[in-house]
């Protein structure tokens, strides 16, 4: 017994020093280095012990860590992100694979109210029949009053094959609505308009790139190809990006093969890499028009610079955002993921379009001259077209959108249309397809805000009243008493962009010809 007790402390004693003499020599060798890596360290561990201990206002440590992590990150791109463990299964489950756990309701705050504003199709809230407008006053008998929608929806997640229990006030319904929900899969489709504009041109609009969207999008296509389609306008227009390998995937959908989709180029070699269609698209000579706007970014602009680098379509709208980053994910032992840039990203002809160049934090010369912005440089597709790198993609036909889309008028004017919408609808319950919004809609909107004593100057309002009433009004009653696809096809003939691209196709010719043709149109 004895022998054994005297070989335990022998044994963890002799552990000891080798560990100690290992982390001396350690620390040696970490204060040897030219940067002092190791002081460096400890002045970070100082700065937050002392600012813990004597602020004039308690800051816990764990805070301060936070704030020395973000002040780190925040001054390299606007794209590099800490986020949190609690956050990034929701970032996966929405940004990566498009599905989440849920009861299948999109949700918003409308005068202090959670609101419905619309459900999937085959969700738990979908069967029961919830509709947009539906208020939601309780939550499992909790009144939602003064909730945000961050507080809601965490209240209606939940784990799969739960119930949720929930009350709905109703226009029309006198007493509220008890129903019981059951959290499933709820796949979030990212094409979210399909439908033919005549005989022969289809219309799909991609809102984002997920695991899902090339597949999503390929049945798409084959179903309007069904159904007659010979040419397609593709909207990416407000489609902020996602997965770089979702926008691959629908550049292969429409490249011949073997050509150039994008190239990345990092400071690692593994983040620098070329990528290439394989040669299977199920629409390749078919006629193509694609439509950009100022917040077509990111994954959107690969798909648009390929397509234009390659003369695969024309390019139809305004300047695209101009996010020429590639950003990768790194789980860290804390749980929380970094979400780093690892790379700029060609287009085929080689541009870069980031719209500015982040360029590191100077740590020895902070006063040093900053470099005058260069001219943009210049590249040619494979038609011999001239284009530019930076500030986006620069479209081949340059339209506007309506001017009553930016006036701020229109902005008030449409936060009342919803209400005004799930209103009519409850006292139109028959409305007939197509729908489109008429002169006795217009009068009746505008008692509805003189009714909710909105202060509008009618000049003002009336000069857009077209624009209210085949747009806004129109698209705002058929969304709540169908779905998004339906109003848009109702509205799509006053979308100044979407007519541009339609009379691009309708000129007839190649695709090689509606370029050249639309570009001579352009430089008159």
């Amino acid at each position: 017994m004895k022998i054994k007790m005297s070989k335990k402390p022998y044994l963890y004693g002799s552990l000891t020093v080798i560990v100690l003499m290992l982390v001396g020599w350690l620390v040696g060798q970490v204060l040897a280095t030219s940067d002092n890596t190791y002081m460096r360290i400890l002045l970070l561990q100082d700065v937050v012990n002392q600012v813990s201990l004597r602020y004039v206002d308690e800051i816990p440590q764990d805070q301060l860590y936070q704030r020395a992590v973000s002040g780190l990150l925040k001054n390299l791109d606007p794209y590099t992100e800490l986020i949190p463990a609690e956050e990034f299964k929701r970032f996966q489950e929405l940004q990566i694979k498009s599905e989440y756990l849920g009861t299948g309701i999109s949700i918003s705050r409308v005068d202090g109210d959670i609101v419905v504003m619309s459900t999937f199709t085959g969700s738990s809230a979908w069967r029961h029949g919830i509709q947009p407008g539906d208020r939601i006053i309780k939550v499992n008998g909790n009144s939602t009053k003064g909730w945000s929608t961050e507080q809601a929806k965490a209240n209606l997640l939940g784990p799969e094959g739960s119930d949720v229990e929930i009350t709905v006030s109703r226009i029309g319904v006198p007493e509220p609505i008890d129903l019981t929900l059951t959290r499933m899969p709820v796949v979030v489709p990212t094409v979210t308009r399909h439908f033919m504009l005549d005989k022969a041109v289809g219309y799909l609009r991609l809102s984002n790139f997920t695991e899902r969207s090339a597949e999503e999008l390929k049945k798409h296509l084959e179903k309007l190809e069904a159904q007659g389609m010979t040419s397609l306008i593709l909207d990416l227009r407000d489609n902020v990006g996602g997965l770089t390998e979702s926008a691959i995937d629908i550049c292969d959908l429409f490249l011949s093969k073997k050509q150039l989709i994008v190239s990345m180029r990092g400071r690692n070699p593994e983040d620098s890499k070329s990528f290439f269609s394989t040669g299977q698209p199920v629409f390749k000579n078919q006629l193509l028009v694609v439509l950009i706007n100022e917040f077509t970014a990111s994954s959107s602009e690969i798909v648009a610079g390929a397509f234009q680098d390659h003369d695969r379509a024309v390019i139809v709208g305004v300047n695209s955002f101009g996010k020429g980053l590639v950003q990768t994910t790194f789980p860290l032992s804390s749980g929380d993921v970094l979400k780093i840039t690892t790379a700029r990203y060609y287009t085929p002809s080689g541009r870069n379009i980031q719209r500015e160049i982040y360029r590191r934090q100077r740590l020895s010369s902070d006063d040093e001259e900053e470099e005058e912005p260069k001219e943009p440089e210049k590249y040619l597709t494979d038609m011999g077209r001239e284009v530019k790198g930076g500030g986006g993609i620069t479209p081949d036909v340059t339209v506007k959108a309506d001017s009553a889309a930016t006036d701020p008028l229109i902005a008030e004017i449409f936060s009342h249309t919803f209400d005004f919408a799930v209103a009519y609808r409850s006292m139109h319950p028959d409305l007939q397809r197509p729908f489109v919004a008429g002169p006795e809609i217009y009068r009746a909107f505008i008692s509805y805000l003189e009714g909710k004593l909105v202060k509008l100057e009618k000049n003002k309002v009336e000069k857009h009243r077209d624009y209210i009433t085949n747009y806004l009004l129109t698209y705002q009653i058929a969304q709540v008493t169908w779905d998004e696809n339906t109003a848009y096809s109702f509205v799509a003939n006053s979308d100044r962009q979407l007519v541009k691209a339609l009379s691009i196709i309708k000129g007839g010719g190649t695709q090689s010809e509606i370029i050249e043709r639309s570009i001579g149109e352009q430089s008159k």
